[in-house]
């Protein structure tokens, strides 16, 4: 993979600098073509030498940019994959005075006069001059960066980005393997050229034991998406499960990462409370990951921070050891993987669905006609363009409307998921439905719902302590609960360790379910100062059901 300092030594080799003042090119040959600035130290001057070092830095591109009001870099590092592997990433780096300091000693001569030769030597940066830059925040000219990406992709006006280095108008700086080759890839090319684009996307996909269509079309839009990721604001997780180890999880992400970055995926793995799942995801954001991983994330995922960079282009994150909250651009791609993983909560309607069911006992032993990363790596140009061309193509076909739209995801739905409909492949968010199935939230939700309908009036407000007492009546002869299920499910809600359901804790539950609409229905509350506040199931006319989806979909 070419090496940001590399990037940075050919552009200085192609620029010369200018002959005017302090700027003059060193005539004593720094440069290989003369091309480094020459900036004169001199005493009460210190603005003056900050200035002129901000824009020699600008002028010979030194890979110097802003990110998160901090001046970082990007670099290559190594990194663990899944099933402990080696990886190469490219990410962001916060600049510190000596790394700083070390590229103006690639970029400038800096000269401090001599009185005992009365001439003007060259000397070491000083540090000071680093330290000032550095905490100029605010005042920076050096230009915004929005991340690192490891292949071509499309840029939000439909124009190939495929060129390494630092791109102006989307603010991401481009890392290519030396060998990487795209092959050529019309204009505008024709639905032949997409179907062909997309049989070639499906064969390499085609050993992963997809449950039904929806799973496959999931996975195709998992390479699609991460090709495309840099070019949309935001993009739903696509999460991958399987019954048992070894179906294949984390192999079809490494697939996915090896088509856009050339190697296996960077992973971490969820953190044993949501707090430290946020901390991990937080430090894969600030250093820019292109490809984030949640491995193994068994059982239930959710959260905060989770649901806020699959939502938002922008995201508050907090940093490890300081005191602050730093506002980014998120342009990574997120997955996640797990055996029986289950989407709660709001990740339900922020997540697409891809489920693996290999139907053997040790699924880890089956046979491959090839390996699909090993194939993807050796010709991965082909693959990249293969996406790129399903992209074109319905751009091309003037984006025919395949399907509704889909809230926060306008732009992605409008690309990927309507490209993979328009060529006959299944909906992918057609796995939205199977989450909110398995939500244990929605679904003991749902359960309330049907023992209200069954055992309480509808229309008729209930004080908490009224319904738990419903609930909870026994018969007046062997004192068994009459409603035993509707009393299970409260239990539920209020924890093991309780004897009788917690009224503080079912308020609690029902506060949240306020407003929120189920099968025709929708739980409102009444504030009531003298008794609490009460509650009671609405039943909705058709009109207002209509109403009541369209604010609650994606």
């Amino acid at each position: 993979m070419t090496s940001v300092t590399q990037l940075y030594d050919a552009k200085r080799l192609q620029k010369r600098a200018k002959t005017n003042g302090a700027h003059a090119p060193d005539d004593d040959g720094d440069g290989p073509d003369g091309s480094r600035r020459v900036i004169q130290i001199k005493a009460a001057e210190q603005p003056r030498v900050v200035d002129e070092t901000e824009t020699a830095l600008i002028d010979m591109g030194a890979p110097v940019y802003v990110r998160a009001g901090r001046l970082v870099q990007p670099i290559l590092e190594e990194t663990l994959a899944s099933g402990g592997r080696a990886t190469v990433v490219g990410r962001i780096k916060e600049l510190c005075s000596a790394s700083l300091t070390d590229l103006l000693g690639r970029a400038v001569t800096f000269k401090r006069y001599s009185e005992q030769r009365q001439t003007w030597i060259k000397t070491d940066p000083p540090r000071w001059v680093a330290e000032h830059l550095l905490a100029r925040a605010g005042m920076w000219t050096f230009p915004r960066l929005s991340g690192v990406i490891t292949t071509p992709t499309l840029r939000p006006d439909g124009s190939l980005l495929d060129t390494a280095g630092y791109d102006e108008a989307t603010g991401l700086f481009v890392l290519l393997d030396p060998g990487f080759r795209l092959p050529h890839i019309p204009s505008r090319p024709t639905r032949a050229d997409a179907e062909r684009a997309l049989e070639l996307l499906t064969d390499i996909v085609s050993g992963f034991p997809f449950v039904g269509p929806a799973d496959r079309s999931v996975a195709l839009s998992g390479i699609l998406t991460t090709v495309l990721r840099p070019a949309l604001p935001v993009v739903p997780l696509h999460a991958i499960r399987a019954h048992s180890p070894g179906t294949g999880k984390s192999y079809l992400v490494d697939l996915f990462s090896a088509i856009a970055a050339g190697r296996p995926c960077p992973v971490i793995t969820a953190g044993k409370t949501e707090e430290e799942t946020e901390k991990r995801l937080g430090a894969m954001l600030l250093d820019g990951a292109p490809l984030i991983s949640i491995d193994n994330a068994n059982g239930e995922l959710g959260g905060d921070m989770l649901c806020q960079m699959t939502e938002r282009p922008l995201v508050r994150v907090r940093v490890l050891g300081r005191s602050e909250s730093p506002e980014i651009e998120c342009r990574s791609m997120p997955f996640a993987t797990g055996n029986k993983l289950t989407l709660v909560g709001d990740m339900t309607r922020r997540a697409v669905l891809c489920s693996l069911d290999a139907q053997v006992e040790r699924p880890e032993l089956r046979n491959f006609d090839f390996d699909p990363v090993l194939r993807a790596m050796a010709d991965r140009g082909r693959y990249v363009a293969a996406a790129l061309t399903i992209l074109l193509a319905y751009r091309a076909a003037s984006s025919p409307r395949v399907c509704g739209p889909l809230g926060s995801y306008g732009a992605w739905s409008a690309t990927v998921r309507s490209a993979l409909i328009w060529l006959g492949e299944a909906d992918p968010t057609a796995s939205m439905e199977t989450a909110r199935a398995e939500d244990p939230n929605l679904s003991q939700q749902r359960e309330l719902f049907e023992h209200w309908q069954e055992h309480l009036d509808e229309g008729r407000f209930y004080s908490v302590s009224e319904v738990v007492a419903v609930a909870c009546e026994t018969d007046q002869f062997d004192q068994q609960y009459r409603r035993p299920l509707f009393r299970d499910l409260l239990m539920v809600r209020t924890g093991a360790r309780a004897a009788t359901p917690s009224t503080v804790s079912i308020g609690k539950w029902f506060k949240t379910l306020s407003g929120q609409v189920m099968a025709g229905h929708r739980l409102v509350d009444h504030p009531d100062e003298k008794r609490g506040n009460r509650y009671a199931l609405m039943r909705l006319h058709a009109s207002d059901d209509d109403d009541a989806r369209q604010t609650v979909s994606p």
